[in-house]
């Protein structure tokens, strides 16, 4: 496999884009959902799905954590791991 060097200008840099979605779509609720799913498919316990949402070292994560607060993303994990609520 050839190995090319990153330059400053190369086309496939990741870029982040917006996208438009329809009015009283929940954009936080799927953004975690889809995370939780990804997390809860690699095995990851439910308690550490939970400290990356708290932590700020992560981004995307935290910013849904901050700005719905720590019982949304709990209630999302449950739904996710099918825990009751003592369990998170």
């Amino acid at each position: 496999m050839s190995h090319k060097e990153l330059e400053f200008d190369d086309p496939y840099a990741f870029v982040a884009q917006r996208f438009p979605v329809p009015d009283g779509v929940d954009q936080d609720e799927l953004m975690a959902r889809c995370i939780v799913e990804e997390y809860a498919l690699m095995a990851m316990p439910p308690q550490k799905a939970l400290r990356l949402f708290a932590s700020p070292y992560f981004s995307g994560t935290h910013a849904i954590y901050r700005r719905r607060g720590e019982a949304f993303v709990r209630s999302i994990i449950r739904s996710v791991y099918g825990l009751s609520a003592g369990e998170v």
